[in-house]
């Protein structure tokens, strides 16, 4: 059986420097569930569709992730920041979606198998998310069960290429620390 290598420790130096950023991602965490839970429903009952503000959105989510990459690259300490920015990252991408889905339950209710509120639009967002999917909400019209097929589809791009854009560019980043170190 071959060893494996032993897990990078924490360095001395690290340490100011991991407590800033989980002090920062403490405080962006808030801030982002603040804005999520104080931001009054839209009730679209007028007819007006959600799809041109997700999309709106989910550009807005990718142009933060395209931001995010060379900023990652850049920083002093790449590792901490991708970690960072991707936490922050999963978090929008799932705010978006219960947004959304909260508002078209609060536009009609029929729309899942109960009403939704901010916690439980959360709460579904991220079992489908996690791909768990308890079955106790569950979209009930076929626009809603197309919208949570694109939350799927758009998951496994988070999980797949986000999750790697970011990773690679936290290893740009440490292969730079280590060139400019020579």
């Amino acid at each position: 059986m071959s060893e494996r290598p032993p897990a990078p420790e924490l360095s001395s130096g690290m340490v100011k420097p991991a407590l800033w950023m989980g002090l920062r991602l403490a405080v962006s965490i808030v801030a982002l569930l603040w804005v999520y839970y104080t931001i009054p429903v839209k009730d679209s009952a007028d007819g007006d569709s959600d799809l041109p503000w997700l999309l709106l959105e989910l550009l807005i989510f990718g142009a933060i992730v395209g931001v995010q990459v060379p900023l990652i690259s850049r920083a002093r300490y790449p590792v901490l920041r991708g970690l960072e920015s991707l936490a922050l990252t999963v978090l929008l991408f799932l705010l978006i979606f219960a947004r959304v889905y909260l508002s078209n339950s609060a536009s009609d209710p029929a729309v899942f198998t109960q009403v939704l509120d901010k916690d439980t639009a959360l709460y579904f967002t991220t079992t489908v998310f996690a791909t768990v999917g308890f079955g106790d909400i569950v979209a009930a019209s076929n626009p809603m069960k197309l919208l949570v097929t694109l939350q799927m589809l758009l998951n496994l791009v988070v999980f797949g290429l986000v999750i790697r854009v970011i990773t690679s560019a936290a290893q740009r980043g440490m292969a730079r620390k280590k060139k400019d170190q020579n």
